[in-house]
């Protein structure tokens, strides 16, 4: 037996490869398992797994192959930033350190990684040898053309050659700095998205526009010959000695500078989009031809990253030279690993080949998979509820009628898929007929960009009958695009046809509007039995219901994640999204019988989410809706709704007199709502900002899914949206009536059905005891009169066993913040540039005016310390958990991410020394510190204790 392993790593998509006596075993992407996505590091855990899978350790390998040369990039990059000097210097510092310290010492890296265990031969294979490998070795072929297209590998850009039996041999490459990958991702990064991974929503973005910038792109920016090649005018980029990818004259050249991301998408970028793809596809048929006359062969393989545009590939199919196309799944820089390891068995073990009659990728689903038993014990532990369907044509019957209903399936079978694709083992799965189906998965599901496509899987068997391909055409990896057939197309109207750019979108053009994209295009996945097995019998179980044989297929993941590996990343992913079904191997969950969700006939009621827990806050007892007001059913007080929102703000003793501030704090409020919305926000803007913060990150990933909570303050509502996008009930309660109606149009404009907002005075809250598995009260206590009295009142709402979170300000931590109002104070408000927070962060003119009011302006605030929130939770009972910042000296902590771990309440040392700290670290943030606090005990088993503990508490 002879086990070679291959890796990729430190540039994009690290991966490994496990090929066993010349079979591929099996290979994975490390972002699958560290779960950050493209992640370019060594691929430790992808290597564990493709060990595991073969039942081998490291020391029972015989060759470890790297997919590139790394002494020959090292010599291009010194090359490149001494042909630029001084322009490069600030790139040259920042790449140099990795270079030196990690990737001129490969052999180093990979023992480590591989734990000591391997002591034998490291190979390093030439960059695109390993594309051109992982190209034709698993190819149906036993001679073919190669070509390889990618941004760079050495020196070589592109590379072109011929394959025979079990050898490959490049003739021809293109040479750094003239790329078509790097001009792709040129006017990727222009036009606003991330280069290597924003390259395919560029050419999603591309049927959007018209190509009218391909002359200005031949005439100024390439000079591009009959035979594919090029050379690029390198004054219009900046990529060899900067740290963009374009320069001032590129910008000038089209009319402004790089869109920014997330920002609106202009006619003119997506024109400049539309011709890019176009020039693009000019050069990929112009090389296919050219090596078609060069090596007289009918077949093709293609790998490098310019191979993952299918656009550009169903036009070589259909335009082309040749007979047939064979293209790596996993093209780009993962498939280098397998590349690297079947080059070492054919070519250096000269080690015979036979070509499948389909190819060796085994449908590349070469990754890990996951019995029924090992999913149903992960279901049992998080509180899922689910059944299990041991049958599998009923599985497939059940699962295809739910897809029919216009429900979106997440569908996790089998093995893993290798590359960017879903390939129906991580698949979203939807019904290719409704027209309604590509916003939904697009906002709803991905919360990505609407105008993204989405790929149809056909039945190879009818693929014919819907698409325009020759009968019997496989493409099950996805990569090519064929037009729908003209029979199936949709008329359209004077007005859709003259529609321009995004407005496209409505038109409906076909009888499969979910997965035909504007230009009439379809990315296509043929699916067949002998590879598919499961997901072939579903698709076609859907075709005998509906007499379609044809769903979308989209890969399983939200717009910021890799797509899943594991039981639980499935599981989040249903809870976060408006996934409806879940389907893991025999195991069915939907998503309307998890506990958090609002049932139909109710959701769209104002109370649906309230009516299990409010209580009236004169009285403590239950409301009764009536009309468009509630009564308390003790003494009949009428309590208006407004706009959905209960109005019950309940006055407390004191309210109004003496000391109590909580009239002008509300009048306050109600003038400056805080913190307030974006004109642009959306559900995903409001996803990445809240992402980008780390407690509201921390929030999201320590509440468990169908939790109900309650945000006590919670002003706009921004947290409590966000909460509530995942299956959560979730409440939003403030006394600023202006604040709420801010929170509850967007909660209603996105569909936020688990999230409600009631006017609430905390010191008499609205609901019974015992109801919240989180209470969140963050930066309200401190604006009372009594925050310690504000706190003994929300915490009776407290189930046993849950959580209390309160933010205050430090006493130490607003110093700075106190300082700076003086200066505001005598300048009238000027020089705002000294907040630290409004200098660094990019807000809305209405969004600064609301900061620097409640942060500057506010009629009333408190400050506290840690000890004296200890004091509090020791006085009622509440187990300290941890605070942010920490409120020990010790850096230590294992569960840090975690915000409900317990760690150590430190000493009074440990106190003085932090707080000390917060008069520079706190500034930015006011000098706010949080608090976390378990309730102690479990919930009460029966409705009746249940009950009884209510009343015990109210008493």
């Amino acid at each position: 037996m002879t086990a070679i392993l291959g890796i990729s790593a430190y540039y994009h998509d690290s991966a490994a490869a496990l090929v066993v006596d010349g079979t591929i075993v099996a290979a994975a992407q490390e972002e699958r398992f560290s779960r950050k996505k493209h992640d370019e590091r060594f691929p430790t855990h992808a290597i564990e797994y493709c060990l595991r899978e073969g039942g081998l350790t490291a020391d029972q390998l015989d060759y470890v192959g790297f997919y590139d040369k790394p002494l020959l990039k090292f010599e291009r990059l010194l090359e490149t930033y001494l042909g630029t000097s001084p322009a490069g210097f600030s790139s040259f510092l920042q790449a140099m350190p990795i270079w030196l310290s990690q990737k001129l010492y490969l052999s180093r890296e990979m023992t480590k990684g591989l734990k000591g265990l391997y002591r034998k031969r490291y190979i390093y294979a030439g960059h695109h040898e390993t594309h051109a490998a992982s190209a034709f070795f698993p190819s149906p072929f036993d001679e073919a053309a190669i070509l390889t297209l990618d941004g760079v590998g050495e020196w070589s850009t592109g590379t072109f050659g011929v394959g025979r039996g079990n050898r490959i041999e490049l003739s021809h490459e293109m040479r750094f700095p003239h790329s078509l990958g790097l001009l792709y991702s040129a006017f990727t990064y222009y036009t606003g998205f991330e280069v290597n991974s924003g390259e395919y929503k560029l050419m999603g973005l591309a049927p959007y526009g018209e190509p009218r910038y391909v002359d200005t792109i031949l005439k100024h920016l390439i000079d591009l010959k009959e035979d594919g090649s090029f050379r690029m005018d390198m004054s219009y980029f900046n990529y060899c000695q900067g740290l963009t990818m374009t320069s001032q004259k590129f910008h000038d050249l089209f009319g402004g500078p790089p869109r920014k991301r997330d920002s609106d998408m202009s006619q003119r970028i997506m024109d400049i989009g539309a011709s890019i793809q176009r020039v693009t596809e000019e050069i990929m048929l112009r090389s296919a031809r050219h090596v078609h006359a060069q090596t007289g062969m009918k077949n093709l393989c293609l790998a490098g990253g310019v191979a993952l545009n299918c656009v550009g590939n169903g036009r070589l199919l259909r335009e082309g030279p040749f007979e047939n196309i064979w293209i790596q799944p996993a093209a780009g820089d993962a498939g280098g690993a397998l590349g690297a390891a079947l080059l070492i068995w054919h070519q250096l073990l000269d080690r015979p080949r036979t070509a499948s009659a389909t190819d060796s990728q085994q449908a590349s689903l070469l990754g890990p998979e996951f019995g029924d038993d090992a999913i149903e014990s992960f279901l049992r532990g998080v509180g899922a509820s689910y059944s299990r369907v041991d049958d599998d044509e009923t599985l497939c019957e059940t699962v295809a009628s739910a897809i029919a209903a216009g429900k979106v399936i997440g569908w996790f079978q089998g093995r893993m898929e290798f590359g960017p694709r879903a390939l129906g083992a991580r698949s979203l799965i939807g019904d290719a007929r409704d027209p309604r189906m590509q916003s939904i998965m697009n906002v709803k599901v991905k919360f990505r960009e609407g105008f993204r496509p989405f790929a149809p899987a056909v039945l190879r068997e009818h693929a014919h009958r819907y698409f325009e391909v020759t009968e019997g055409l496989e493409s099950p990896y996805m990569l090519l695009v064929a037009p729908v057939r003209d029979d199936r197309r949709r008329p359209l109207s004077t007005e859709e046809q003259h529609s321009t750019g995004l407005s496209k979108l409505q038109a409906h053009r076909s009888e499969i509007p979910a997965v035909t994209h504007v230009d009439y295009s379809a990315r296509i996945q043929t699916v067949d039995r002998e590879r598919h097995g499961l997901y072939w019998r579903l698709i076609d179980a859907f075709y005998r219901q509906t007499g379609c044989p044809v769903v979308v297929n989209t890969s399983f993941n939200l717009g910021w994640d890799p797509i899943v590996n594991t039981p639980k990343e499935a599981y989040d992913t249903f809870m976060a999204s408006d996934i409806d079904v879940l389907c893991m191997g025999h195991l069915v969950l939907e998503k309307q019988k998890q506990r958090a969700w609002v049932s139909v006939d109710v959701r769209r009621e104002p109370d649906a989410v309230l009516r299990e827990v409010w209580a009236s806050p004169c009285h403590r007892t239950e409301l009764v809706v009536q009309g468009e007001y509630l009564l308390c059913s003790e003494c009949g007080l009428r309590y208006p709704m407004e706009g959905g929102i209960p109005q019950l703000f309940y006055p407390h003793d004191g309210f109004a007199q003496g000391g109590d501030v909580t009239e002008t704090v509300k009048a306050f409020y109600e003038e400056t709502p805080f913190p307030n919305y974006d004109d642009h926000d959306s559900i995903r803007s409001l996803i990445d900002k809240s992402r980008r913060g780390m407690y509201a990150r921390m929030l999201d990933a320590a509440i468990p899914y169908n939790s109900t909570v309650l945000e006590v303050g919670c002003g706009t509502g921004q947290l409590s949206n966000f909460l509530g996008i995942s299956c959560r009930r979730v409440v939003g309660a403030d006394l600023c009536l202006n604040s709420l109606r801010l929170g509850t149009n967007f909660a209603r404009q996105h569909g936020l059905d688990r999230v409600a907002f009631v006017q609430m005075n905390l010191f008499r809250p609205c609901f019974k005891p015992q109801q919240f598995d989180v209470v969140l009260c963050n930066g309200v206590l401190h604006h009372t009169s009594d925050p310690y009295g504000g706190f003994k009142s929300i915490l009776p709402l407290v189930k046993p066993g849950g959580h209390i979170i309160i933010g205050l300000y430090n006493t130490y931590g607003r110093l700075m913040t106190d300082l700076r109002r003086l200066v505001f104070q005598a300048t009238g408000g000027q020089a705002k540039w000294i907040d630290p927070y409004l200098r660094s962060t990019p807000m809305s003119l209405e969004k600064r005016r609301a900061w620097y009011a409640d942060q500057y302006r506010h009629p009333h605030e408190s400050k506290h310390t840690i000890g004296e929130v200890l004091q509090w939770f020791d006085e009622r009972r509440v187990e300290f958990m941890r605070g942010i910042p920490r409120v020990t000296l010790d850096g230590a902590d294992a569960n840090a991410s975690n915000l409900f771990s317990p760690s150590s309440r430190g000493t009074r040392s440990d106190h003085f020394w932090v707080q000390a700290k917060q008069v520079v670290t706190g500034s930015r943030e006011g000098g706010f510190f949080l608090m976390v606090g378990r309730v102690p005990g479990t919930a009460a088993a029966t409705p009746q204790a249940r009950e009884n503990e209510r009343v015990a508490v109210w008493r």
